[in-house]
């Protein structure tokens, strides 16, 4: 399909071509993470979309290992601005998965704490995610699968350099600004 002014093919009716790489791009993310949403409403609770049941893992996971979780942690994780954290982090909170608790040292930061039910919900989290990702990588062949994770790591490294979150180092790599 092709757009009739500039006869140029449409990503909006999914016609991206070769030009247009961060569309297709895009639009995978976008429906990935429906489709995750969609299965954890199902498998786990309609009270977690897919990136909440995978923060509240981390955060679990880092609560075992005895280890301090901060919302800059959450950001550095996810990759997503402070206010979008904030908003996540509050819906968890109001929905019971996690709690924030002050600390001495700066009254300012607030530790991330699974509740029990956080805790609770996630082994059927990670069950649920486990089965997604077997199934979203279903007939792609393992040789493949890793072309493809190296294809997307570069292009995630020069979208970070593009976006300032990093700088190229003369070696081809990448050093963190944050």
């Amino acid at each position: 399909m092709t757009n009739t002014k500039t006869q140029q093919p449409c990503c909006m009716t999914g016609g991206c071509g070769d030009e247009h790489f961060g569309a297709l791009v895009g639009q995978a993310f976008r429906v990935i993470r429906r489709a995750m949403d969609t299965r954890i409403a199902a498998d786990v609770t309609p009270e977690l979309t897919g990136v909440r049941g995978m923060l509240l893992g981390e955060i679990v996971r880092a609560n075992k290992e005895n280890r301090d979780v901060y919302q800059k942690d959450v950001e550095h994780w996810m990759q997503i601005r402070r206010s979008s954290v904030t908003a996540v982090l509050q819906a968890m909170e109001q929905d019971g998965f996690i709690t924030r608790c002050s600390v001495e040292k700066d009254a300012r930061l607030k530790r991330l704490v699974a509740t029990p039910k956080g805790v609770a919900y996630h082994e059927r989290i990670r069950l649920s995610i486990d089965n997604f990702e077997r199934e979203l990588q279903r007939g792609v062949a393992p040789e493949r699968q890793a072309v493809a994770r190296a294809v997307l790591e570069q292009v995630l490294a020069n979208a970070q350099v593009m976006a300032g979150e990093t700088r190229s180092t003369p070696d081809g790599g990448t050093i963190d600004n944050g």
